[in-house]
């Protein structure tokens, strides 16, 4: 509970007059449920005196008027107090809706930090679980659950006190089983804990399942492979189920053990202020206000239950959250201030393997090993090699995606480590082999990372010279076609080709094609590379391939092998590799 409340105390700070309002309305909220209760048992004692006792005129007339007052109040003051309640929840709840839009923004952002090594080691169902219901489970203890905690203790104290000023012993007999209640609840809430978290741990599990699989629908489809995974989901379904049923049956044990423990309450009333009744010591009227306290401790209490459970599961969840802000990402921004890129690259005993929990050096397991080469700006590298020789590692060690275990990376004679990052980036064009887009229009898609700062004739003409333009203008909506999503609307060729436009348009000083060209022709593939270093004179150009039979101009080839440089040969005008 304490760690809830740490991790929440910066989002009450935020909005405490908010909050402070809402807690002062639990109290007047509070303060008008129990102003009538009072007079229910001064009602009760002038009925009985009405009817029983024998009175005259004057005092039947009087008391008749009692009655018509207390029966007044009595149902006035709910109706107020209904306002104001509806008051205090909406303050609170809006607030909690706040604080939960803060979170999400947040995890987002710390998201968005991390490097791409933690994305390889979490799924995105995961991901994506903890950044909405974890969340959503934080937000319910946030503003309902220390809301009607709040509530309860307030009322609690208030009713022991109003009980207390009219029958001190009754009031004890009645308040004797609360303390086993309390005792009660902290056990089953352990159990609550242990159960929330099996759920929600599954609930990720589920979610990655889900997305993994609309991910991959048309390989499924073509697979026929549909009942395979209908029958895997009904299996996981039906486990998540079964645990969800589990924790049911505590939540109900929880409820009836509440509503148990506020029956003895109603017993106690019933038998001492019954005996004292006999005895003449209380009038009928208390007995009633008594068990009209305890009637309205009831919600509180039974809601008790509620938000044990959301307590126990926001407490699941906060780990889960945590596990992830307190990730802190491999590649930091050094440099404060932006440094210029010229373009040149030089690569210096450079090594790297991906397993970042075992850092001891062993060849046999680096992905690229002691890899050394030097490349002037405006001039062409053609990477070639091996599946699983190194050089999409290189690509992305040049993109700073990573830092090289060992060795070093200099552009323009600066370690890269110290360039600034973003500013490094900006003058990066990547074309990964994975042609991803996102669910937008093309025209968005080009201009990505940089929409306000282009001209629409920049986005045509990087169109143009990635040779998408025509296929794009026989669109029906031409550059505001909305593409589905990974641009599942399109063919491979045409995705790898906005993707071209894509790092094209940024004008930048380092482009690097990661086997860029598979799903393009090869007449169309020379046109593309022409056009490129005749628009981009003094870019350095990176071509990642494992076909080199449409290069015919490049200034630097290297062949790697075992992420080793096995090949290596200065301008060259005709590959004959």
């Amino acid at each position: 509970m304490s760690d809830l409340f740490a991790f929440s105390k910066k989002y009450y700070l935020r909005y405490k007059i908010r909050l402070c309002i809402g807690f002062f309305l639990i109290i007047i909220s509070n303060i008008l449920t129990l102003i009538p209760i009072p007079y229910i048992g001064k009602s009760i004692n002038s009925i009985k005196s009405l009817f029983i006792d024998s009175l005259n005129t004057t005092d039947s007339f009087n008391i008749k008027k009692d009655i018509f007052i207390y029966t007044s109040i009595i149902l006035i003051g709910p109706v107020i107090g209904g306002i104001v309640k509806y008051h205090m929840r909406k303050c609170i709840i809006s607030t909690s809706r706040m604080i939960e839009f803060d979170i999400k923004n947040e995890i987002f952002s710390h998201y968005q930090k991390l490097s791409l090594s933690f994305y390889k080691e979490n799924s995105t169902g995961d991901l994506m679980n903890r950044l909405t219901e974890d969340v959503s489970f934080i937000r319910q203890y946030i503003g309902p659950g220390v809301m009607y905690f709040i509530n309860l203790i307030i009322l609690f104290i208030m009713v022991s006190i109003q009980m207390l000023r009219i029958e001190k012993t009754l009031t004890f007999y009645v308040i004797i089983p609360i303390p086993i209640l309390f005792i009660l609840i902290y056990y089953i809430s352990i159990l609550i804990a242990k159960k929330s978290k099996e759920i929600q741990n599954y609930q990720s599990f589920i979610c990655s399942f889900i997305q993994e699989t609309f991910s991959g629908i048309h390989i499924i489809k073509s697979f026929v492979a549909e009942s395979f995974f209908q029958e895997k989901y009904k299996r996981i379904i039906k486990d998540y189920q079964k645990k969800n049923i589990e924790l049911a049956k505590i939540e109900t044990i929880l409820s009836s053990i509440i509503i148990f423990f506020i029956g003895i309450s109603h017993l106690m009333i019933l038998f001492f202020g019954g005996k004292k009744y006999y005895f003449g010591e209380i009038k009928i009227g208390t007995i009633a206000e008594f068990f009209t306290y305890i009637n309205v401790l009831i919600f509180p209490f039974i809601i008790l239950g509620w938000v044990v459970s959301i307590v126990e599961r926001a407490k699941v969840s906060l780990i889960r959250i945590s596990e992830f802000l307190n990730e802190k990402p491999n590649i930091y921004n050094n440099n404060l201030i932006q440094t210029k890129i010229v373009g040149n690259i030089e690569f210096k005993n450079v090594s790297f393997f991906y397993d970042k929990k075992n850092l001891d050096f062993d060849e046999n397991n680096c992905t690229i090993n002691k890899i050394s080469f030097s490349l002037k700006s405006g001039k062409t590298l053609i990477l070639t090699g091996n599946t699983g020789s190194g050089k999409t590692t290189i690509g992305k060690l040049i993109s700073r995606l990573y830092d090289p275990i060992y060795g070093n990376i200099f552009i323009d004679d600066m370690d890269l480590k110290n360039h600034n990052l973003f500013s490094f980036r900006k003058n990066i064009g990547y074309v990964p082999q994975e042609s991803f887009l996102f669910s937008d229009s093309i025209y968005n898609n080009i201009a990505l990372g940089c929409i306000n700062s282009v001209s629409h004739y920049e986005v045509y003409s990087a169109a143009k010279i990635a040779m998408i333009e025509n296929d794009i203008l026989n669109f029906r909506y031409g550059y505001q076609t909305i593409i589905g999503e990974r641009g599942i609307t399109l063919s491979g060729g045409q995705k790898q080709r906005i993707c071209i436009a894509r790092a094209i348009i940024r004008k930048p000083k380092i482009i690097i094609f990661d086997d860029s060209f598979s799903a393009i022709d090869q007449k169309t593939r020379k046109a593309i590379i022409f056009y490129i270093k005749k628009k981009l004179k003094n870019t350095t150009i990176i071509i990642i391939t494992h076909d080199t039979s449409y290069i015919n101009d490049f200034d630097l080839f290297i062949m790697l092998k075992k992420g080793r440089i096995y090949k290596i040969k200065e301008k060259i005008i005709h590959n004959n590799f």
